[in-house]
């Protein structure tokens, strides 16, 4: 059964098919130059319909100018009858900016010489700008990656790892010979067992995972790394993919802690990060160590340690070590804070 029309039906049909598509149409006489526009188009363009004459130099006033076709050019493109296919950037009157994608035929008379021009034009604003937004996630991301200094790696849902971020510029390596699961070749054979295990843990439990282990050099020693991982869940509860980072700990992992029999004068830097390792305000710390908040305050205005004997600094490490807080003073660099 062929579905038969008269006009106003066919109008109608046209009307319904570009509201609900957002879309609109236009053909284009190449004996006059004369262009039509539908109802749609119009309003892909920001216009009441009728209220402008269909041309294309009317098209590119509304034109993004950085898509906007060099002079001639539409002419040569319709005279030769070329495709029109194209996206392009409207700026529509009241100020939005619309993203449109064309998609024309050309009919030809017996001679080859173009006749008309049919074109559909969709709104792909939405599409563009989700492009966009990614394209702008995944720079975020890769600035991210190279700030942390880190491994970033993926693995699919078995745990198999899919693809291992600054490995290439941080170790000189191929990240290709950590795919799958021979990553844990890498891993030192005494912490092999139980990095296995708590991977195999996280993948059960559909949890984070964490693990500290020993990663073997490129010059064959080993160092100390932290590897965690999250999973991305889909709406069914599945797993999508696990995101993980593998970062440096060896110096924290071999400095020894600093008691508060030790020499090493603790930093006002110590005293906030030990703060915020416990989530304790200042005057939580104040009563733990039975010492003014304005003392601490004072202590912590400078990252470096005080500048002459603070006999507070005692008490205040004290606390915070039986809250769970240990204080690093490495050989050089900077001294660290970390839970026990």
């Amino acid at each position: 059964m062929v579905l038969m029309l008269d006009e106003s039906g066919r109008q109608e049909t046209l009307s319904f098919l570009e509201k609900k598509s957002n879309a609109g149409v236009w053909s284009l006489d190449f004996a006059t130059g004369q262009m039509a526009w539908s109802d749609g188009f119009y309003d892909l363009l920001g216009v009441a319909p009728g209220s402008i004459e269909p041309s294309y130099e009317a098209i590119v006033r509304l034109m993004h100018p950085d898509d906007r076709r060099p002079a001639g050019e539409f002419d040569r493109i319709v005279g030769e009858g070329l495709p029109l296919d194209r996206e392009l950037r409207i700026i529509q009157p009241n100020g939005k900016l619309r993203w449109l994608s064309s998609r024309t035929e050309v009919r030809l008379d017996k001679t080859g010489k173009p006749t008309r021009a049919f074109g559909v034009v969709l709104d792909v604003t939405t599409q563009r700008e989700m492009a966009l937004a990614r394209e702008a996630a995944e720079s975020r991301f890769r600035a991210l990656v190279i700030a942390t200094n880190a491994f970033v790696w993926t693995a699919d849902a078995d745990g198999k790892i899919l693809d291992v971020r600054n490995w290439r510029e941080l170790r000189g390596e191929n990240p290709a010979d950590l795919l799958g699961s021979r990553w844990i070749d890498l891993v030192h054979p005494d912490d092999r067992e139980a990095t296995v295990q708590a991977w195999a843990a996280a993948l059960a439990s559909k949890r984070d995972y964490q693990t500290e282990h020993r990663i073997r050099q490129p010059d064959g020693n080993y160092r100390w790394m932290m590897s965690r991982a999250a999973p991305i869940m889909l709406e069914t509860g599945a797993i999508r993919e696990w995101v993980g980072l593998s970062s440096d700990i060896h110096d924290l992992k071999v400095w020894p802690a600093a008691s508060g029999a030790d020499h090493a004068v603790l930093t006002g830097a110590q005293l906030r990060a030990g703060r915020g390792v416990l989530n304790w305000s200042v005057r939580e710390l104040a009563i733990a160590a039975a010492v003014s908040s304005s003392t601490i305050r004072r202590l912590e205005e400078k990252d470096g340690p005080p500048p002459g004997r603070e006999e507070s600094l005692g008490p205040l490490q004290a606390a915070l070590e039986a809250g769970g807080v240990e204080f690093l003073f490495p050989p050089s660099g900077k001294p660290g804070v970390r839970p026990r």
